[in-house]
């Protein structure tokens, strides 16, 4: 695979920078809400730097966490379809976690799923852990004038809405009538004045159409500050494979986002080319992020559903100690990608080897 030249990796605080300088441009009052966020980021930043001394493992970034596998809709392709739920992690649990990640340092938690609204107490959780960046997505099928308006008044919390391009290829994937809901979420989120974007999964289906001004002019226009493409990875147990995005239309689509960055009033970020960087190299499995699944699994990734360590054994210092992770990262050719979106799930069958021999 090629190395694209004009990518270089982005980390949470180079998001934030780039935000902030497109948002002093469009909008004084967004550019606020991201300064605010950056200072708040500095200041773990600080604290990761001081608690890594005394951490025989990485303290990454950006951590995601499913609090429920759980969702009322049924995607196709959906890398969480068909996972446990019945032993999610309690509200005291999460509670002690985010807690935790503050005092350690970590900058922002990736709230996905599953549908995190199908929890009452996740939105009280953000709330009360002011300190950190959370990045939940939804489907928006449980989103109120109500819980927008929280949203919004929280200051800590930048919603993205999944959507998947129009609303044939919305409707397609996840059921009908999805399209509809996800703009009725974002027209709710921008009256309240919540920072809010879409987030999309890239495939063959839809990219042609994703890479349009037309597409991206309706988002801008529904008041989306972010818009977040992720490429298509089969995984799961009924995988598209005629969805996986070629090298063409991949090299297609990656002109596409750098040219939107330059005329669009939108911070666009993809995965993924900015992760991966000029070097072609992840940054799950604890370097830059990892994955605690709804039961207190640690996983190296969403797509990777393989864990040997539990949260509810020594929380989030287990999972950044990992002896499984650890072994990932020191196994630098698991971290290249080839042909597909995400190379630790090209090399799945060799991480389910080395999680039998630890």
């Amino acid at each position: 695979m090629k190395k694209d030249k004009k990518s270089k990796q982005k980390g949470i605080g180079e998001f934030v920078r780039s935000a902030m300088w497109m948002w002093g441009r469009y909008s004084p009052s967004r550019m606020l809400f991201f300064l605010k966020v950056g200072s708040r980021l500095l200041l773990a930043k600080r604290r990761r730097t001081k608690k890594q001394k005394h951490i025989q493992g990485n303290i990454p970034a950006v951590i995601a966490i499913s609090p429920t596998m759980r969702c009322n809709y049924n995607c196709r392709g959906c890398y969480s379809r068909d996972r446990k739920s019945d032993k999610e992690l309690r509200t005291e649990e999460l509670d002690s976690l985010y807690a935790e990640a503050i005092d350690l340092g970590v900058l922002s938690i990736v709230v996905t799923g599953g549908e995190p609204y199908l929890r009452d107490d996740t939105i009280e959780l953000m709330e009360k852990h002011k300190k950190l960046l959370f990045v939940p997505i939804t489907n928006g099928s449980k989103m109120t004038p109500k819980l927008a308006k929280r949203i919004a008044k929280s200051g800590n919390i930048i919603q993205l809405v999944s959507i998947e391009g129009f609303e044939q290829h919305t409707d397609n994937r996840r059921k009908k009538g999805a399209h509809k809901i996800a703009l009725r979420t974002m027209q709710l989120l921008r009256k309240t004045g919540a920072c809010f974007g879409f987030a999309v999964t890239n495939t063959s289906e839809n990219s042609r159409f994703l890479g349009t001004d037309a597409f991206i002019d309706s988002m801008v226009e529904l008041g989306c500050s972010i818009g977040y493409f992720t490429e298509y990875v089969p995984c799961g147990l009924h995988p598209k494979l005629d969805w996986v995005l070629g090298e063409k239309e991949r090299a297609s689509f990656r002109k596409k986002v750098l040219d939107f960055r330059k005329r669009k009033p939108i911070v666009l970020v993809q995965f993924p080319q900015d992760e991966y960087g000029e070097e072609n190299r992840c940054t799950a499995a604890g370097i830059s992020s990892l994955h605690i699944n709804s039961e207190g699994g640690i996983e190296p990734c969403p797509f990777i559903n393989i864990s040997l360590e539990n949260i509810r054994g020594g929380g989030l210092k287990t999972a950044f100690e990992s002896p499984f992770l650890k072994a990932i990262r020191e196994r630098k050719h698991l971290l290249q990608r080839k042909t597909l979106a995400c190379s630790l799930f090209e090399h799945y069958s060799e991480l389910e080897e080395l999680a039998r021999k630890i």
